[in-house]
């Protein structure tokens, strides 16, 4: 019972709930067979004492009537007989008494039998119906995964089909950095700057993006190093404008200096007209070269922002696919554990249903 006990792994109420029915089951046997055996002891003692007053009674009777020595012999040797037989019936009784005793306790043993043969019933019925839960949880979560998988191959593949393409950045490139936050006094700018470090995430591009970049910049080089040439060619724009804008302020400035101290102007419009071409002529450019940076920029955030939502789906996916894994490896792993525990209750079950067949196999001649 002990063995059984621990195998089933009951909890500890249950156990001394049935320790605590049992011992009482047992103590009421007890009683009862001691009661019985206490009455067959009165009654046994009764009936010696009717014998020997029976005998004493008949003894005086004999020893009146009988005067000579062969029928003295023949009361002997009857007394002799009777002795024996009482002997013998004092045997066959006590036996009696402990067969009884022994039924008794076997009566009782299978009593126990039967309850746990139902306890263990249940049980093994109980842990039936946790399987099927369990198994049906499985199929669940695996259909979950199946097709949490199938959303996931579809999203690439519409990524693909739209022709967009995954560019990542180098977050060793100064264009990229974002704006330095000003420094306090305390120094606190520096220990912000290292928690909220800038993540580079890749920049999901679209196929207009592309086209338009290509024109822009044909070539073999890749998509990362055009945009680049692009923002650094804006860059090399506006300092000519800077410096252009400088030489033609000092220009002026020389030009009105002379223009006072000679009086001649023919040479100064020329120069003047030269000037504000070549001014134009920059202007021009810079317009067309921000309106090219203002829609790389646009295409760019756009790309960003399909990106993040196609990152962030994609991240919950796994997430959701990681945690559905995990479920099913802990499933897996009750199941295995519910199974085990039902192999064992069948195990303890068929042997409990042994012995009950050997004990009524061994009562039934009784």
């Amino acid at each position: 019972m002990s063995s059984y006990s621990s195998s089933r792994r009951r909890a500890p109420a249950s156990s001394f709930m049935e320790e605590h029915v049992l011992d009482r089951i047992s103590r009421e046997a007890e009683e009862r067979s001691n009661k019985k055996r206490q009455a067959r002891d009165e009654a046994r003692q009764i009936r010696m004492d009717c014998l020997e007053k029976s005998i004493k009674a008949g003894d005086q009777k004999d020893y009146h009537l009988l005067a000579d020595n062969d029928n003295l012999e023949k009361v002997t040797e009857l007394e002799n007989k009777y002795q024996r037989a009482m002997l013998l019936y004092t045997q066959l009784d006590n036996e009696k008494s402990a067969l009884l005793y022994e039924i008794d306790l076997l009566k009782d043993e299978m009593e126990e039998k039967d309850v746990t043969v139902f306890q263990v019933s249940k049980e093994n019925r109980e842990i039936s119906e946790e399987l099927k839960l369990l198994r049906k949880t499985v199929e669940a979560l695996q259909l979950q995964h199946q097709q949490m998988k199938s959303e996931i191959s579809q999203r690439d593949r519409l990524i693909h089909e739209h022709g967009f393409v995954i560019a990542e950045q180098d977050p060793n490139d100064d264009l990229l950095q974002p704006p330095a936050a000003p420094s306090n006094s305390n120094g606190s700018t520096g220990s912000q700057s290292t928690n909220n470090a800038p993540k580079f995430d890749p920049i999901l591009l679209s196929h207009v993006t592309l086209s338009a970049i290509e024109k822009a910049l044909p070539g073999t080089s890749s998509v990362d190093q055009k945009v680049q040439r692009l923002v650094e060619s804006n860059r090399k724009l506006r300092n000519q404008i800077d410096e252009t804008e400088k030489a033609l302020y000092n220009h002026r400035r020389r030009q009105n200096e002379h223009h006072n101290a000679t009086g001649s102007t023919s040479s100064d419009e020329l120069m003047q007209r030269d000037a504000m071409k070549q001014l134009a002529e920059m202007k021009l450019k810079l317009q067309e070269a921000e309106r090219e940076k203002s829609a790389l920029e646009g295409s760019l955030s756009r790309t960003e922002t399909q990106l993040k939502r196609y990152k962030t789906n994609a991240e919950q996916a796994e997430k959701e696919a990681e945690e559905t894994q995990k479920t099913n490896r802990q499933l897996k792993k009750e199941l295995r554990d519910k199974e085990q525990a039902l192999e064992e209750s069948k195990e303890t079950n068929n042997h409990l249903q042994s012995r009950l067949e050997k004990l009524r196999n061994t009562r039934r001649p009784i």
